[in-house]
Formats: structure tokens, sequence, C-alpha cells
């Protein structure tokens, strides 16, 4: 009959599977942490019909079900059969589980948690077709099931093997195999936590995350910005050449990226620089990060305003002049639009104003105008003190402007 065999060299104490929440791994990179998994493999290869037997040097470990009953409910309990190397047998030994630990757990999680424990000590897995061999390692875990068997033959699937594309500091990117499903991998091993789009690349968290019982992501929450990191800041020249235009599709999870937290590497921008001068297509995240990188006046395009947009322009400059503010036309630029989509902006003596300002009446355009303006001679900042405070003065000072002017035409008509 063909057995998977799980192995790998070392000691086996049946507290592995007769206590919970033991964990011993010998080292820091080690993939479980829980000290469930084990048993959590046992009930669930047992629920599906596998059979399931753990050899050392010593000892051999039969595991089995049988009925029982608690408070009218039936159960199948877990026992273990303990065979010594002379052949003598221990009586059964009831553990501390049942079959339904784990209700939820699939075949596939049983195979990643035999072969990540395998793995964390060392070893590995094989296909044992006929007689067992016993030189492959001091513990060897069978299982039989042709189920069982069938995923192992999809063992890529849930162990990455493929190459690093993009190394960073929480992830890596690997190519896609077909059959990936999506999935944000752990240490090479499939979570199960799927993305939400087809992505073009496969990505694999290579530092210690939060993981749920069964092993999926328990916060996904950053994972877009994580990609996003790694895109930005860690991925190759040629490699950003060669995606960046693929994923500028929305059929892509990595179309719609979190870079607000990113000003990307020398690569990526000179990545961007080479695809814009080609007139290639990048996502939107990709485009504008490239261009916040440019200096001011490459990120806009000018606009020309109609005849009647720049009579109020002239107006609100008068209007300004007319309270002493003494602002130079020539230093005011026109564009069709301005990062964030704010109306205004001043940078290093210059004024910018959007063509969405004029667009919004008089008043808006000249406020827009006299704000700018503070900006370049008093230099406030937007929403701090010191803007407050200039603008409560300038208020202060209208309204006594006003006042004087009432109490002088008042006295003017006496």
């Amino acid at each position: 009959m063909t057995a998977i065999c799980f192995y790998n060299d070392g000691a086996f104490d049946k507290r592995a599977f007769t206590m919970m929440g033991l964990s011993a791994k010998p080292n820091d990179s080690a993939i479980g942490f829980f000290g469930t998994g084990f048993k959590y493999a046992i009930a669930a290869l047992l629920r599906h019909n596998c059979t399931v037997r753990v050899v050392t040097e010593t000892d051999t470990y039969d595991f089995s079900t049988a009925p029982g009953n608690f408070r009218g409910k039936e159960y199948q309990a877990v026992y273990c059969t303990v065979t010594s190397a002379d052949g003598i047998d221990d009586d059964p030994i009831e553990l501390p589980f049942t079959t339904h630990l784990g209700i939820n757990w699939k075949l596939w999680q049983a195979y990643r948690e035999l072969y990540t424990n395998a793995k964390d000590e060392g070893g590995s897995v094989e296909r044992i077709d006929g007689t067992p061999r016993s030189s492959i390692g001091d513990v060897r875990v069978y299982v039989t099931g042709d189920e069982f068997v069938k995923i192992y033959e999809q063992h890529d699937k849930y162990f990455l093997t493929a190459e690093t594309i993009a190394q960073g500091s929480r992830l890596r990117a690997v190519e896609k195999h077909f059959d990936h499903d999506n999935v944000v991998y752990y240490k090479t091993m499939y979570t199960g936590t799927k993305l939400d789009k087809p992505s073009l690349l496969t990505y694999d968290y290579t530092k210690t995350v939060e993981l749920t019982e069964d092993r999926t992501l328990a916060d996904t929450w950053y994972v877009r910005s994580h990609i996003a990191e790694l895109w930005l800041e860690h991925m190759p020249y040629d490699s950003l050449i060669n995606y960046l235009p693929k994923i500028a599709s929305d059929t892509f999870y990595e179309y719609n990226l979190d870079a607000s937290y990113h000003t990307g590497s020398e690569d990526f921008h000179r990545a961007c620089a080479y695809l814009n001068a080609c007139q290639k297509s990048m996502p939107m995240w990709a485009r504008d990060t490239y261009t916040k990188s440019l200096p001011f006046d490459q990120q806009v395009n000018l606009y020309t305003p109609t005849r009647y947009q720049l009579s109020q322009f002239w107006k609100a400059i008068n209007v300004m002049r007319h309270h002493r503010m003494m602002i130079d036309p020539d230093k005011i630029t026109f564009c069709a639009s301005l990062p964030n989509d704010v109306l205004g902006y001043y940078r290093k003596g210059d004024i910018y104003i959007a063509k969405e300002a004029f667009e919004r009446g008089f008043e808006k355009l000249l406020g827009t105008m006299y704000e700018e303006y503070l900006h370049m001679v008093k230099e406030c900042e937007d929403m701090s003190r010191n803007m407050q405070n200039v603008l409560v003065d300038q208020v202060a000072s209208l309204m006594l402007a006003m006042y004087e002017m009432e109490d002088f035409i008042d006295k003017a008509d006496k």
C-alpha cells in the first residue's frame, strides 16, 4: 500500500500527542509554535479515514478510534497503541481529544502540519510504495489514504519552492503557479488566506506574523501595504519594467496597492521614468509615486484661463492690492490640477492656482490667492497657530475698517 512518510532525526516524546499547548521547536525560524498542530492533524486524518502510524527506533505508535458517548451524544474517541521493538503491545491509551478536534480542518491542513513539523526538525517527506525504509529518519510518520496521496502530489501548491523575485522587510515575491489560489504564504507554507483578486505574483511572509489556530493570517489589514512596500522599495529594476505594465489592469490585486507610506527606491523611479518615456501603462499608485518625486513644475500641467477667468484674476489682484497685499502676478502659475486636488499651492517663491479655483467662483479664487499669499509672505503653515493668528488679525482689521468707514459716512451725512 502507498504511504506518505514524514521523517526527521531526533527523539519522539509521546507528550507530542498527549499534552496540548506543548511546543519546543529547535530554532527561531520554525513555522509551528502553537503546540496543538500534531493533535489536530491526527484528529483530522482519522476523521477522513486515513491510517496514522509513528515509527521510532524503539517503538511504534498506531492511532485508532472507538465510539464513545457523552451525555447521550455519540463521539469518536482517539486511541494510541504503543508496540515496543520486542513486539509487546501496551494497552491502548485514550487520548485527551476526539476526532472533533479541529473539526474544520481539511486533509491538506493535516498534510501541511505534518510536513512543517518534519521540516522544523530538519526532515522532509516522501512517498513510500511497498516496504517502508528505516534509514530515512529516526522518527517516521506514515499516513495512508488515497485522498492524502493526492495532496502529496500537489506539494508545490502547499509549500513554495520557486526562487525569490524580490525580498522585502517582511515578505517576498515569487512567480505564481496556476494553482496557488491567490493565497498569501507564511515561511513557504500555504495559509489559506486568499487575496480578494487574482494576483500577478505570489507573496510569502518570511518574518514571524500572528497566525490563527488553523494557520491562516490573523491580521490581513496590512497585507496590501506590505505588498506595496515590496514593489516600491525592493523590486529589482528589470522586474519592474516587466511587471508594472502587466498590473495596469484592474483585474489584478496589485493594481490597487496602498503606496501612501512609501517613497519608492531608485530602481522604482528609474523604471517608471523608462515606462513613462516609452508611453507604457502602469498602475495609478506607481505613476503618482513617480510623479511626486519629480520637481514640482514637472508634476503639473499648465492651464490657460479664459478671458473671463483672467478678468476675475485681475479683479482679485486689485482687491488684494487695495488691502496693501502686493502680490506679483508674474509669480502665479495656472494649472489644470494640483496634487491631492488642492486649489492652490505655494512652493519656493511661486504660487500655483488650479483651474478648479476659477470654477468655484470669484470668492473661492480670491480666498485661494490670499491663502497662498500668506504662505509666501507670512510663512504660515496650513492649520497652524500662526495661520490662525494672521487670519484673526486680518478679520479684526477689516471689522475696524468697516466700522470707521461707516462712522465717517454718518458724520459726513450730518
